[in-house]
């Protein structure tokens, strides 16, 4: 993986300028056509760089990906065109079929339940750089305009965030293949994300932030390790990935569980019981098919790491870990932002 983007770099480079300056586009533009326009500059510079996996799946991929956001980019300018056209239009009240359309077509890209289908299968044929960007980087300008939405279809935000949660947890469990099962992980943590930005944009806003960092650092272990299966874990990176594995799970008191906590007091604060069973929920389902990996790693032999790792390297990571989730913190970002 690493040596593909090495040998392309102005390949590389070219086209993942295209994706970060499209995202900023979208995100800065006071107009649908802005935000629809960027969202395709975006898309035609990641799908270049979907096709540096080897082998067919790769190309795969890349078509069912260029093939969704296609129809999704269609649904956002349709959406759009219904609104008017007027400016500033993601800070008036857009409820109507415009909005709706606006709303699904956006839901389709971030790829939530019940919308999900895609993830798991274009995943699956990625590099582990590749997988890394889907589900951090080329979200965030969809999940920054979807916030807008959020007081007009208020019933929908509740039943996707139970939804997905529930869905990708459920589905997560027995796969074997690494890259479904973090793809389905995504869909699951993207529950949490919809559902809490019911009660609190800000807390949404800090939950996708905690998931991106944590994502980006497993998927770069994941990558370097060259894992693609449940098995093959071990090795190099095998002590380090078991943690930023427990952490992405949300298990306490690994830094993951910060932002689980603080939602599930955003939304227990607003009155949100019920959605927040189906988080809960959907979270123990994760969290069941995350400590497969950690079965693995003392049962299946990957407890014999290099000296590195096994020695102060693997103490530093844990003790990082462990302290980015101590329990004061929660309780002051808690009363200080929310």
């Amino acid at each position: 993986m690493l040596a593909s983007v090495v040998l392309g770099f102005p390949f590389s480079f070219g086209f993942g300028f295209l994706c970060v300056l499209g995202s900023l586009v979208s995100v800065s533009s006071g107009d649908w056509l802005g935000v629809w326009l960027g969202l395709e500059v975006n898309l035609l510079g990641f799908v270049p760089l979907m096709l540096q996996g080897v082998g067919g799946q790769s190309v795969e991929s890349s078509v069912k990906y260029f093939v969704v956001q296609a129809l999704g980019s269609g649904f956002l300018l349709l959406g759009g065109l219904s609104l008017g056209g007027s400016l500033f239009w993601f800070f008036g009240g857009h409820g109507g079929v415009g909005g709706l359309f606006v709303f699904f077509g956006l839901v389709l890209k971030l790829g939530v339940a019940p919308l999900h289908w895609w993830v798991p299968s274009v995943m699956g044929g990625l590099t582990w750089f590749g997988c890394g960007v889907l589900v951090t980087w080329q979200k965030l300008a969809p999940f920054l305009v979807l916030l807008s939405l959020c007081g007009d279809f208020l019933f929908l935000f509740l039943l996707l965030g139970g939804l997905s949660s529930l869905v990708g947890g459920v589905l997560g469990i027995g796969q074997v293949q690494v890259r479904l099962l973090m793809g389905y992980s995504s869909i699951s943590h993207w529950g949490w994300v919809l559902g809490t930005m019911c009660f609190s944009v800000l807390g949404s806003v800090f939950y996708y932030f905690f998931y991106f960092l944590v994502s980006l650092a497993v998927f770069f272990l994941l990558g370097v390790g060259g894992v693609w299966r449940v098995g093959f874990l071990g090795g190099l990176v095998g002590g380090p990935l078991v943690l930023g594995l427990l952490s992405l799970g949300g298990l306490p008191p690994f830094s993951g569980f910060l932002p689980k906590w603080v939602g599930l007091q955003v939304v227990l604060g607003g009155g949100g019981v019920f959605l927040s069973f189906f988080l809960v929920l959907g979270s123990v389902f994760s969290l069941y098919f995350y400590l497969s990996f950690l079965f693995v790693f003392f049962v299946g032999g990957g407890v014999r790491v290099a000296p590195f790792f096994s020695g102060g390297g693997l103490g530093l990571s844990l003790a990082t870990v462990v302290l980015l989730g101590c329990f004061p913190l929660y309780e002051i970002l808690f009363y200080l932002f929310f």
